[in-house]
């Protein structure tokens, strides 16, 4: 295709109108001559013959102008076949240079990724790592922090920290959830000591009662037994008349039991009530102080509350992430050592 041709396919859409012989002042020549010709009725032919007429003129029109667009598209096509021709041919020379040049990138590219994801994998596992250490301790996340069920209130670790701290700052978390572990199981110990104690001493005193029934109902046996004997030496008086005197030592002698066993029985009762008096006095002075120290302790509970509401300051760097979680830790050991004192109240 020489260079005119590949000119004439750069037209503007007035130059291809042009080259078509075609002007819209053609066109509304046209519509204003034949635009206003009408048939009257079946019988006008003078009225047919004009329109006919005048219909095959509009009819040449069209098919020149027709076949001379058809031309023109013609050498379009060929143009555009020859340019998709061209396109391949060159694209068919560059593309083994290309993916050469794709290979020679890929080999740093590849190594890249490879690197990129063993990084990604190590931190990964280094995560999980820390995670698993957490989860040892019985910690549980509930979606931002990773907390001990049995902490200090307020007492956790962001998510964001276990990720972003350095390998000392975690070992210092792990080491401050192992003092909640060990101070919860020795509480736990204390707790199954005290229940043991407490289980030994409810025994002893179930031991001693049963020890105290067993010597009342001796007690009882013996004097039963006693008054079996005085009642048959009674009888043995009764039947017996120079034994009387001797009958009247005996009544003296229970009469004595009984006024002696009335006594202790009495003294017994007023010492029991003395006791109690003495405990439900102490018992309300005790109230009575915890009662004065409520006010100090709720708000001295206060400052902890206060001091739990700070939030971890959003810091970029890594010197502003440890100075931010020694600063967060610092104040979670300072409200715990608050509410500890305020309940020692």
């Amino acid at each position: 295709m020489t260079t005119n041709e590949l000119m004439e396919l750069d037209l503007s859409e007035n130059e291809i109108a042009k080259r078509l012989e075609f002007e819209e002042s053609m066109i509304a020549e046209l519509s204003k001559n034949y635009m206003a010709i009408v048939v009257k009725d079946v019988n006008d032919k003078t009225g047919f013959d004009e329109a006919h007429a005048a219909r095959m003129k509009v009819k040449e029109f069209r098919v020149k102008l027709t076949k001379s667009a058809k031309a023109f598209r013609d050498k379009a096509n060929k143009f555009s076949k020859l340019v998709i021709k061209v396109e391949n041919h060159i694209v068919d020379m560059l593309s083994p240079i290309e993916d050469h040049l794709q290979t020679q990138e890929d080999i740093i590219n590849n190594e890249k990724a490879r690197i990129k994801a063993e990084e990604d994998a190590k931190e990964a596992t280094r995560i999980q790592a820390r995670i698993d250490s957490l989860f040892s301790f019985g910690c549980s996340f509930n979606g931002m922090n990773y907390v001990l069920p049995f902490a200090p209130s307020g007492y956790s670790v962001p998510s964001a920290i276990v990720k972003t701290c350095t390998d000392e700052q975690f070992e210092t978390i792990c080491a401050e959830f192992k003092k909640l572990v060990d101070a919860e199981n020795a509480r736990i110990e204390k707790e199954k000591a005290d229940k043991r104690i407490e289980e030994e001493r409810l025994a002893k005193v179930k031991e001693e009662q049963e020890a105290e029934a067993a010597r009342l109902n001796a007690i009882a046996e013996e004097q039963r037994q006693k008054e079996a004997k005085i009642k048959e030496e009674q009888d043995k008086i009764d039947k017996e008349k120079l034994k009387i005197e001797h009958e009247k030592e005996i009544e003296k002698a229970k009469k004595e039991a009984a006024e002696k066993a009335v006594k202790d029985a009495e003294e017994k009762r007023i010492k029991e009530e003395k006791e109690k008096a003495e405990k439900a006095e102490q018992e309300r002075i005790a109230a009575e102080k915890k009662a004065a120290k409520a006010p100090d302790k709720a708000k001295i509970l206060l400052i902890a509350d206060t001091l739990d509401a700070i939030m971890t300051p959003d810091v970029k760097t890594d010197d502003g992430k440890a100075v931010a979680l020694s600063i967060m830790m610092s104040i979670q050991k300072l409200i715990k050592e608050i509410k500890d004192k305020a309940e020692a109240l």
